[in-house]
Parts: structure tokens; sequence; C-alpha cells
């Protein structure tokens, strides 16, 4: 039996032989001792055991993470503490360069919260899409088009309603619902003018 673990175990990576001996309370008496054999035929020691076990853990919070993001219309969202420490600060850098231009260059009081809502928005839109959509021209489109849509919607909303009746969780389905609109849409007018294309030339 013992010769039938030495064999095994030999068989096996360093990895795998780090990984078996942090799980060591499962073997038996016979295993646990071909596996010390093998280990120490390696050199390695309870020091490589504990960093392997370290790297592993290490991975299980890469993978948790991972899990814990949440489909939302044909993409994955998931905002990070960095990534929402980003957009906050992005959206303040904004906020307060539109502050220090003169008053000229402001905008009506009754439109001011209405682009603020839909610059907030396109900001975390684009910062929560960054690894799937930042590469592709037509995410830009959209998303400026949508954003324009908005702005106009919310004015439109504010002067009928008031400001203090819509609350900041409408304003975000709204803009995605825009965003997954306007992205559809155009996605859609390219595989039709591609097909035509196609077609033209056969």
């Amino acid at each position: 039996m013992l010769n039938d673990f030495s064999t095994e175990y030999s068989e096996r990576t360093d990895d795998e032989l780090l990984h078996l001996a942090s799980q060591r309370h499962y073997l038996t008496v016979e295993a646990g001792a071909a596996l010390d054999a093998e280990l120490c035929r390696r050199n390695l020691t309870e020091s490589d055991r504990l960093e392997h076990r370290r790297f592993e853990k290490r991975q299980e919070a890469l993978e948790s993470r991972k899990h814990r993001r949440k489909p939302i219309g044909p993409f994955k969202y998931q905002m990070s503490w960095r990534d929402i420490v980003y957009a906050f600060a992005t959206i303040a850098l904004i906020s307060i360069a539109y502050l220090v231009l003169p008053d000229r260059y402001h905008m009506k009081n009754e439109w001011e919260a209405a682009a603020f809502s839909a610059m907030a928005m396109w900001v975390i839109i684009a910062i929560a899409t960054k690894a799937v959509f930042w590469r592709k021209f037509t995410f830009w489109i959209a998303l400026t088009i949508s954003s324009l849509i908005q702005l106009i919607v919310v004015h439109y909303w504010t002067e009928r309603v008031g400001l203090t009746r819509i609350s900041g969780r409408a304003i975000a389905g709204l803009s995605l619902l825009l965003f997954l609109a306007v992205y559809g849409l155009i996605r859609l007018l390219q595989r039709v003018f591609n097909g035509g294309e196609a077609r033209d030339r056969a």
C-alpha cells in the first residue's frame, strides 16, 4: 500500500503535493507517510506549504470576486471599490471644472440638474463597462446619444414633476435602458447595413 502511494505521489506536481499537504487530515497513515517521504525527496518544506496555501487563498479571493459579477443586458456589470472611487473622482473633477468656468458658459438653472445626472450616469456606465466596450466605437456613440436623450427627458421630467420626486434609482434605470436601447439599435442598423452591402457585392 505504501509503495502504491509513493508511486502516485512521485507522478504529481509540486503544487499538487503542497495542496495535498494542506489537506493532510484527510489522509490515511500510509498516505501521510508516503507524502512526507516525497516532500522530503523534493526538498519541499513547511514554509513552502504555507506559501502555497497563501497563494491558493489569493486565487480563491479573485475567483470569488469574479463570480460576484451580475449580468445586466448583454454585458457583465461590475464596479470594484477602485472603479467607484474613479467614477466619483471623475464626476467631481468635471463638476469643479464646470463651476470654475465664467458664468457666461454655464447652462440655465433649469438644465443644470438634468445635465449633472446625464454626466454622472455617462461616467458610471463608461467605467462599469470598461472591460467590455471601451474599444468599440459604437459604444461611445450609443453612450453619448443616450446621455443626450436622458438630458432632454430628465429636464422635461423635472419641469413637469419636480426634481424632488425623482429618485436616483429611477434616473439610473432610465440611463441604462436608454443606453441599451440605443446601443442595440445601432448594432441592428450595422447588421442591416452590412447585410445590404454583402448582397450588393454578390
